[in-house]
């Protein structure tokens, strides 16, 4: 039987590719284990979402199609009444084919009937109890009152910070479960609000960080009403400024995580012979254009990092800057174990030599189950607008 390698997936919410010191040196940034894998393998710097919204965007990844193929424009699609039309194949069902143990820990936000992990575990999500307690919380411990004060601040030091578990139950996995297996690692984090534990709230607090809301000319009607709803523009400059300094020092929290698991596969000498992901769903909005969050292609919220190591196959620091999109994961995963990619999966391989092409995206609205509703404008945008 064919041996195949471990996979890990770490992935997050509204993680922006300037967070990351490996896409943005310079700044003082503090990842270095995610520097660690960007190092020893490929770094993508034009990956974008097929959606700016969690759910269509998850989707995507997961079966290598368009949110229009599944009908799947928004987050409602997690919800009953939404059906898929049909059930689809995904990354996790190809590989249990293969001999694999799949298991997802942490956030899932998929739609209503697609769950294809063996197992899964959401402790420490905001699919689970951890939702409860973490807007709770923010609502409580934020000077500012009202839904639009939920930003960001610092978690009580004398509090279990619950994100954690993600990491230790996903650990508690590996340690008991024989090879092979594909494990993915989500995180909510560092999605709004940004509620970060203790260091990391004061990590970057002396750390310049724009404080100014720049907003393009010609706005679209969308953008313009979006930025009304999340009000960035009553924020202070210093509140700005600290939305930033939290959502960076969460991102940085993000990175110990990863580096707890990267210890554990060093420890047993495995790390050379393991296939580890770095990604997200999406960017986010930090007061760009007035809006805070997804839901435009500002690129700040449609880029996101992609990062993928296997040094058996993959040469240390190579860096591509051709455009992909977040439906090629499959397709480039299936490639490196070198196995056969079903038609369904509509991306490309990103490790052959890539040559710029387009990136379709979407995003539907307006109705609860938008799926029927899609937005049907397409077209390009320009420098800083977000929306065609």
């Amino acid at each position: 039987m064919k041996c195949f390698p471990n996979i890990i997936y770490f992935f997050c919410d509204e993680l922006r590719a300037d967070a990351l010191n490996c896409y943005n040196p310079g700044r003082g940034l503090q990842t270095p284990n995610i520097d660690f894998i960007a190092e020893r393998g490929i770094r993508y710097d034009s990956c974008y979402c097929n959606s700016p919204v969690c759910v269509p965007s998850r989707a995507s990844i997961l079966t290598g199609l368009y949110p229009k193929d599944m009908g799947v424009y928004h987050n409602e699609a997690a919800y009953p009444p939404f059906k898929l039309h049909e059930q689809y194949e995904t990354i996790p069902s190809i590989l249990r084919r293969y001999g694999y143990k799949t298991a997802s820990f942490g956030k899932i936000h998929l739609p209503n009937g697609m769950f294809s992990f063996e197992f899964i575990n959401e402790e420490g999500s905001e699919m689970h109890m951890g939702l409860n307690l973490k807007m709770d919380l923010a609502i409580k411990i934020l000077p500012r009152g009202g839904f639009r004060s939920i930003l960001g601040s610092t978690y009580p030091p004398d509090r279990e910070y619950y994100p954690g578990r993600v990491t230790r139950n996903a650990l508690d996995y590996m340690k008991n479960q024989k090879k092979p297996y594909f494990i993915r690692i989500s995180y909510l984090q560092p999605h709004t609000p940004i509620i970060v534990p203790k260091p990391f709230d004061t990590l970057y607090e002396n750390i310049f960080f724009d404080s100014t809301i720049k907003v393009s000319d010609g706005l679209s009607r969308f953008e313009k009403r979006f930025a009304e709803i999340v009000d960035a523009g009553t924020l202070t400059p210093d509140e700005i400024r600290m939305i930033k300094v939290y959502y960076y020092g969460l991102v940085a929290w993000i990175d110990s995580q990863v580096g707890y698991i990267l210890d554990y596969l060093k420890s047993g000498g495995e790390i050379e012979d393991t296939v580890i992901i770095i990604g997200a769903d999406h960017g986010a909005l930090r007061g760009e254009n007035g809006g805070l969050g997804k839901q435009t292609f500002h690129y700040t919220a449609h880029r996101f990092p992609l990062i993928i190591y296997y040094p058996p196959k993959i040469p240390m620091g190579r860096v591509e800057d051709k455009i992909c999109e977040n439906l090629d994961l499959g397709p480039t995963l299936f490639h490196l174990l070198n196995i056969e990619t079903p038609s369904q999966f509509k991306g490309m391989n990103l490790l052959q030599k890539l040559e710029d092409h387009e990136v379709y995206a979407e995003i539907g609205f307006g109705e609860k189950t938008s799926y029927a509703f899609p937005n049907k404008r397409y077209g390009r945008y320009y420098g800083d607008r977000g929306w065609p």
